[in-house]
């Protein structure tokens, strides 16, 4: 091949902006609907999940658990205080700080955030599987090859047409269509 028929940086560059601009509308629109799909799916609760998983169980004992510490800190509180006011020398020895471990310190909201997190990867992983999710994988994929494509080519006549046959499979068109001019008024 003779160095006039390579392609320049520049015709490669146009290739795969125009790549992008044709693809990624459609792959938008498709991670869209996906996303749709999964707030669907966490919209029938979390709460459901939760419970075909046996997690609602020990979120309750340990909302129990918590509400039981709070009662005893406040008893506790109340206790020390009244005993720090009545002796001086406790008063001077009060102090507030209590170290804990983190397992110690797990609380409700922290089981329900990773709940949530995990609900949302289930909804995803389903998605995934639907008609939306598998032409948002092929859409992804076929943006890849053709990216591929125009930096493997070296013809861009030849480029042209196996981009056209490439991107016919999704029902878009290499060649941008002209709008019809409306008539001239008289």
């Amino acid at each position: 091949m003779s160095k006039a028929n390579e392609l320049k940086l520049y015709q490669r560059e146009h290739f795969q902006k125009k790549i992008e601009t044709k693809l990624e509308p459609e792959i938008e629109r498709e991670e869209l609907k996906i996303k749709t799909t999964i707030n669907k799916i966490l919209d029938k609760g979390i709460k459901s999940f939760s419970k075909s998983i046996g997690a609602d169980k020990v979120i309750a004992r340990l909302e129990k658990a918590e509400e039981e510490k709070r009662e005893a800190s406040r008893l506790a509180y109340t206790f020390f205080n009244n005993k720090a006011s009545s002796v001086v020398s406790y008063s001077k020895a009060k102090e507030h700080k209590f170290d804990r471990d983190d397992k110690e310190s797990i609380s409700v909201s922290n089981c329900t955030d990773q709940l949530e997190k995990w609900a949302e990867t289930q909804a995803e992983q389903f998605a995934e599987t639907t008609e939306q999710g598998k032409r948002l994988s092929y859409l992804k994929a076929l943006q890849t090859k053709a990216k591929d494509m125009v930096a493997e080519a070296s013809v861009s006549d030849d480029l042209k047409s196996s981009l056209d046959n490439l991107f016919a499979f999704v029902s878009i068109s290499w060649e941008q269509k002209l709008p019809a001019l409306p008539r001239p008024k008289k």
